[in-house]
């Protein structure tokens, strides 16, 4: 076998060398997976304190004119305020008379403003103080007939009324509005993912339907289904 001085080395296992890259930058993708969340929070934490200061920015000023203090100091003092005051604003619907006030407030002037109404709707309804369209899930019975119908309540007109879609069997995206008074809703301790699974199977599943019923209750209604 002849040997040529001037011929290159070439490697005698490329596709240990491609195996060995593809494991590198496996194990680096893998990595970079288990610390994102981690990376994520670091960065929403990061961000909500830039916020919080901005948001104390204009008090601090305030509180630094003509002042000699550390600006630290200050930032905590502005924080304290702020906390302070929210914390009175939380008092109010303790109080009748402040409560009327401030309702009357955001009737006549904040709901004016603009994006205002978008903006305190999704607030309240993330915050858990107003619940969200199709969060809850209903047995209705529109017509009084004993014909329960499965649906999904999309806004709460006052205590006593409620606006409930109802979809239609297998396509959810399709169904009636019903406005229907609270005595004629039986309200269910079920996510809205379990419901819609019934209705896109069909009625499948309808036992979920039915927390507040026993075993032997959910027979007989079964029997007496089959009997009619």
């Amino acid at each position: 076998m002849s040997f040529n001085p001037g011929q290159k080395l070439i490697n005698a296992d490329p596709v240990s060398t491609i195996s060995q890259r593809r494991s590198i930058s496996h194990t680096l993708g893998k990595g970079l997976l288990l610390a994102l969340p981690l990376l994520i929070f670091c960065s929403l934490v990061y961000l909500g304190i830039k916020l919080l200061l901005s948001f104390v920015a204009p008090l601090t000023l305030l509180l630094a004119s003509g002042a000699e203090v550390p600006p630290w100091y200050l930032h905590i003092l502005s924080l304290f305020i702020v906390i302070g005051l929210l914390y009175l604003v939380g008092l109010i619907p303790k109080f009748e008379l402040a409560n009327t006030w401030a309702g009357r407030i955001k009737v006549k002037y904040l709901m004016h403003l603009p994006f205002y109404r978008q903006i305190d709707d999704m607030v309240q309804q993330f915050s858990g103080i107003k619940k969200m369209p199709f969060s809850q899930v209903v047995l209705v019975d529109p017509f009084g007939n004993g014909v329960l119908l499965t649906g999904f309540v999309s806004e709460e007109v006052n205590p006593n009324l409620f606006t409930v879609f109802v979809p239609t069997a297998p396509n959810p995206l399709n169904g009636n509005i019903y406005h229907v008074p609270k005595s004629k809703l039986t309200f269910l301790p079920i996510s809205p993912d379990v419901a819609m699974r019934t209705i896109v199977g069909m009625g499948n599943g309808s036992t979920f339907l039915f927390p507040h019923l026993d075993t032997n209750e959910k027979e007989q209604t079964k029997i007496a289904r089959l009997s009619a």
